[in-house]
């Protein structure tokens, strides 16, 4: 049975295919890649060029660009902290180990250790350091889903919801 997002498999398997490689690019590729994103809404829903597409990529419940990259590296940081990512990836965090514990700090949850970059740079769009500062800014009951499935549902309802603003 198809569906509508089934006629545009193709520009989301290209955008997503490496999009982890995406962090930090500059606006005026992003914008490239979000008229791709529109224009491929627009097909799906068979609107014209200059018809407003915002409330249907909402209806065909597409993450934006720069949420779906942010999903991508948070999948992959959360199969590196339950071994289940290849070993030179989970060798790349570190779970923080501080002498004190807090009580607003779960046992099933991990804090992960933040590089520090003197100015912003490319080091700052690194797997090591954009991954912890987005896994550490997580709300808690996402950080601790029981399993992948249930993470990622989580967390493509809680971009959505900062994208979207709901």
């Amino acid at each position: 049975m198809s569906t509508q997002n089934d006629g545009c498999e193709g520009w989301r398997t290209g955008i997503d295919y490496c999009n982890s490689l995406l962090v930090g690019i500059s606006a005026s590729l992003l914008k490239r890649l979000v008229n791709i994103q529109r224009t491929s809404a627009r097909i799906v829903t068979r609107k014209r060029k200059y018809d407003s597409i915002s409330k249907d990529l909402v209806e065909l419940h597409w993450l934006p660009i720069k949420q779906r990259v942010d999903f991508k590296i948070l999948v992959i940081v959360y199969k590196c902290l339950h071994q289940t990512a290849p070993e030179y990836l989970s060798d790349l965090l570190h779970v923080s180990t501080s002498h004190r514990r807090l009580r607003s700090t779960s046992t099933a949850s991990f804090i992960l250790t933040e590089h520090k970059t003197k100015n912003s740079t490319f080091a700052d769009r690194s797997f090591s350091c954009y991954g912890p500062k987005l896994w550490n800014a997580l709300p808690e009951h996402i950080k601790t889903a029981s399993s992948i499935d249930i993470f990622k549902k989580l967390l493509k309802q809680h971009l959505f919801n900062i994208a979207f603003n709901q």
